[in-house]
Parts: C-alpha cells; structure tokens; sequence
C-alpha cells in the first residue's frame, strides 16, 4: 500500500533544506598539526599557511599569531611583464593531509598569479618532524609555459624573539667568520627606501648552508635554518619588517601593534630555481632545527 503525505508548501522547502543540510560533507577550517616531546608545528587546514611553531623545550613561540601566518611565495614573469608573482596568502590548498604521525602533504594546484591569471602548477611540499627538528621537501610542477624563476619556502609570516627584552639576530658564515645581523631591537633596510616597499634584509649562504636566527638574553636560544644542497642554484634567507621602522636608526616598534596596523617579521628562503616551461623540479631540502646555547652552539649542528 502506497501512503502519500502532503505538505504545506513551505514545510516541503524546508524538509529538502535540512536534507541537504545533513546529506552535505561538513568542512570545518582548522589545523593539521605535528608534535613530538620537543617541537610542536602547525598549518592552516584552508590555506597551508605555517600558523604555529614552538619550541617546547624552551618554552619559545617563534611563530604565535595565526592570522600572519603564510604558505609560500611564487615568481613567474609573463613576456610582456615582469611582475607576476603568486602570493600564497592569496591561495587554497587542493589539500593539507597528515600521511603519518610525522609527516604532513600539503599541495597547491592552479596557482592564481597577481597578473596573469591562473596557472596550470602544482606546488607540493612533504613536512617531516624528527626528533629535533623539521625538514621540508618541496617539489613543482610547472606545466605552463612560463619560467618560474623563484620559489620561496618555508615560509615563517610571525617571527618573534623568545621575549621582548631579547636580543634578535641572524648569522650566516661568511669568510670562515659567523658574522651578525640585528634583527631586533634594531632592523636594517639593507636594499634602500626606494628599492622595496617594507625594510627587508636579504643574507647570502654562499660560503655557509646555514643560517642562525639567535634569540639572546638570560636564556639563549635558536633556530639553526640549512639548505641541505647550494647547487644547482641559488639561496638567499630574507627577512622582512612590517609595517616599517620608527626612526633611521632602525628601531622595530616594540608591541605587536602601531597605529592600527600589526608589527610582525617575516622570514623566508628563497629558492632562485629557474624551472622553465613543462618541467618539474625538486627543491633543495630545507632542514630547521632549535638549539639552546649561542650562535657558536649553533653552528656545531652544521658539522
């Protein structure tokens, strides 16, 4: 016996509305997270972006602030313009998946470049903690006709000190020497005023694979950044001050806020990789460790 209901025709919408509602796969945005006894890293589920990383051992929050968190950065120049960049910020992960309980996948496909339209790339970069630290493996490829030229990652969008009241350097090898960069509380615009549009800081590992990002103070703490391979191509580490400096001397404002705008330092590693058109290539592994002790305590991890 077939029974037919009847419902108001308002009641019927309804009932179709809470069965598309529950029939529907919820996405919820949030993080993928790997974390072990000493080191604790996340990402943005929705964007990739790098959006925690702390030190647990010394109790250090170099990433903190979810918000600034950032993916990567892409440049492809079209023929008759030069400036097409890819800004992650700009981008949804075609997925953020954790393959193990140490290891997370995130990928990027149809990259929405700044001026010439979608591109037909595949970004992916494979996460792996270990005991002590991370290591990113990165892979494109570019199935355009275009010569991606850099590509930078990882991509730190909040770096902070371990207080307030530290000292914040950066130290790349040079000439057989450790030489230092302030970072904080003084930053130097190292490529002029009229060169970029935030105060910017561009350090060459030529001599040295490695980087030290030094947080001194009564405790000294650090973060040991190395490119595992200097060929074939280029690196350089950048770091960047936003929303600007407070005086020629290159004073940072001192909180997390100025005049409405956030007060936050970026640090990448740019990989000058040159992949022409219909090509993939892999990145050179990028290995980030914390220390404790000085930049000559650093330093050792490169031995």
């Amino acid at each position: 016996m077939n029974i037919k209901l009847k419902f108001p025709l308002k009641m019927r919408f309804l009932v179709l509305g809470l069965i598309a509602i529950f029939t529907q796969t919820p996405v919820f945005a949030g993080d993928v997270t790997l974390e072990n006894d000493s080191l604790k890293v996340a990402f943005d589920s929705d964007s990739g972006a790098l959006t925690r990383l702390d030190d647990k051992a010394a109790h250090w929050t170099i990433e903190r602030r979810p918000e600034l968190g950032m993916s990567f950065r892409l440049f492809a120049p079209l023929p008759h313009r030069r400036y097409n960049p890819v800004l992650g910020e700009k981008q949804h992960a075609a997925s953020v998946e954790k393959i193990s309980d140490n290891e997370v996948r995130l990928q990027w496909k149809d990259l929405v470049s700044e001026n010439g339209g979608v591109l037909p790339m595949v970004l992916t970069a494979d996460v792996t903690l270990t005991n002590d630290g991370l290591i990113f493996n990165t892979t494109l490829e570019n199935n355009s006709p275009l010569t991606v030229e850099t590509i930078e990652y990882p991509y730190l969008g909040d770096l902070n000190p371990l207080s307030r009241d530290a000292l914040f350097a950066a130290y790349t090898m040079q000439k057989g020497s450790l030489l230092a960069d302030e970072l904080y509380p003084h930053f130097r615009n190292e490529k002029g005023y009229w060169g970029v549009n935030y105060p910017t800081k561009m350090l060459e590992p030529q001599n040295s694979r490695f980087c030290l990002i030094q947080s001194t103070n009564s405790i000294n703490e650090g973060l040991f950044v190395k490119t595992e391979n200097l060929s074939p191509y280029r690196v350089q580490y950048i770091f960047e001050q936003y929303p600007g400096l407070l005086s020629a001397s290159g004073l940072v404002p001192p909180g997390d806020e100025i005049s409405g705008h956030p007060v936050f330092l970026q640090f990448r590693v740019c990989h000058f990789v040159f992949a022409h058109g219909n090509t993939t290539v892999k990145l050179n592994p990028v290995v980030l460790r914390f220390y404790t002790g000085d930049s000559k305590a650093g330093a050792k991890l490169n031995q």
